[in-house]
């Protein structure tokens, strides 16, 4: 009987910690961030370490703050992050008891002491993430969770868009929403597969449906025209341009039509198009631009887009799997202040796309991505089926003119004489 009593204490106390970790209240991360510091060789050359100044449980992470010495940055911190990482990871298995399980066992009844046991032996593997951050005092945010490996898009999100609003991802703190109306320019770099081509059909579908009437795109797809292929007919789209010479004349043309828009702005002592009261915006996205990259003619154009553009009404999203100082011109990424970035395979592309290493550690996991704006922000980017974007922009497809020569026509025309803009009828399959 001694036994049992003794064992039911011991177990419950366990249970008792169990909750207390779960809370953030159990464990305490402060020694070890001061040591992991000191073994990465982050202390100050007069010996002085990193102090503890304050530690407040967030619900879904734990807040250590600390004092920095002076002679250290917080960037050598983020820049040595893996090591906090690992180090704060290095137990491994944890009891994983919730308040639910505690609430189901019969504390009067005769199996209490089998329950408590059985609730001993229930563990899970940790897995700690850290973000570093500094605002005079170096913070670590140690999560109890780690970030989703899939966020898929729901409809129900675009409502709490507003303006030029468009997902970005999920963070650990929530949804990152990327406004057009802030900030009008886009770089977006990335490995091959791991999401890049994905945000860029999310964001046409999200102003497509969120802005149907005010939206006009000029779609450079540098693969083949594939990825953009099913955006062709909506009656958003006036361009899918899908090689060099294409891509080309389709600048061409935005460049035209911005300048009209800057002469009629002028001319009419506006300074840009919202003090105008002008709704339109006109967006040029460009995937694959590594295609174009030594096509001087292009360049300057994309230049001048992203130098003048934001005051006209035109806003660009650039993005390429090759970010190199040859693909993204200096002039282009420095009128491109919201930078999105996916899996890159060295420190120095990263430091191309967002001006800091970081890419090439994130997880190879598909949407996997770095937002930045100001700061940097690990994100899940939203997965948005081919199905879901063909739903949401089927009620805005049109039949359309085609010219003279248009390979896409619809095989049901083989056979007829195509005039300049003779009228095809195609099924287009929008389920």
């Amino acid at each position: 009987m001694l036994f049992e009593v003794l064992s039911s204490a011991v177990v419950g106390g366990l249970v008792g910690a169990s909750y207390l970790h779960q809370l953030g209240l159990g464990g305490n991360d402060t020694r070890n961030i001061i040591r992991i510091a000191a073994n990465a060789g982050l202390v100050a050359k007069d010996g002085t370490q990193i102090r503890p100044f304050r530690r407040t449980n967030k619900g879904s992470y734990v807040e250590y703050v600390f004092q920095l010495p002076q002679g250290l940055s917080s960037q050598q911190f983020r820049d040595k992050l893996d090591r906090f990482q690992d180090g704060l990871n290095a137990k491994r298995r944890v009891l994983d008891i919730s308040l639910a399980d505690l609430r189901a066992i019969n504390w009067r009844g005769r199996d209490v002491v089998s329950h408590l046991r059985e609730l001993a032996t229930k563990k899970k593997t940790e897995h700690k993430e850290v973000e570093v951050e500094f605002d005079g005092m170096l913070k670590f945010r140690v999560y109890k969770e780690p970030l989703t490996e899939f966020f898929e898009i729901d409809e129900s999100l675009f409502a709490s868009l507003k303006g030029w609003q468009v997902p970005a991802g999920m963070s650990r703190q929530g949804l990152i929403r990327h406004d057009f109306d802030k900030i009008a320019h886009s770089l977006i770099g990335g490995s091959t597969d791991f999401g890049k081509s994905n945000i860029l059909k999310l964001w046409i579908t999200t102003l497509i449906h969120r802005k149907p009437n005010e939206v006009k795109f000029t779609l450079i797809d540098l693969k083949g025209g594939l990825s953009f292929s099913r955006f062709r007919k909506a009656k958003q789209v006036e361009t899918v341009a899908k090689n060099a010479e294409e891509a080309l004349e389709a600048l061409q043309s935005v460049q035209q039509r911005m300048n009209k828009t800057m002469d009629y702005l002028e001319a009419n002592g506006f300074e840009d198009v919202k003090e105008a009261g002008i709704k339109e915006r006109y967006f040029t996205f460009i995937d694959e631009a590594a295609d174009i990259a030594d096509d001087s003619n292009c360049v300057d154009i994309i230049i001048d887009i992203a130098r003048r553009g934001r005051a006209a009404g035109e806003r660009l999203v650039y993005a390429t799997q090759y970010p190199t100082a040859e693909t993204i011109d200096s002039q282009i990424k420095r009128n491109c202040i919201g930078r999105l970035c996916f899996v890159l395979d060295t420190g120095i592309a990263s430091k191309v796309v967002i001006d800091q290493e970081g890419a090439e550690k994130l997880p190879l996991v598909q949407g996997r991505a770095i937002y930045k704006k100001v700061k940097c922000t690990e994100i899940q980017t939203p997965y948005i089926s081919n199905k879901t974007i063909d739903r949401i922009i089927g009620p805005h497809i049109t039949i359309k003119a085609r010219k003279e020569g248009d390979t896409n026509a619809s095989n049901d025309s083989k056979g007829a004489t195509p005039g300049k803009h003779s009228l095809v009828v195609e099924e287009i399959g929008i389920s």
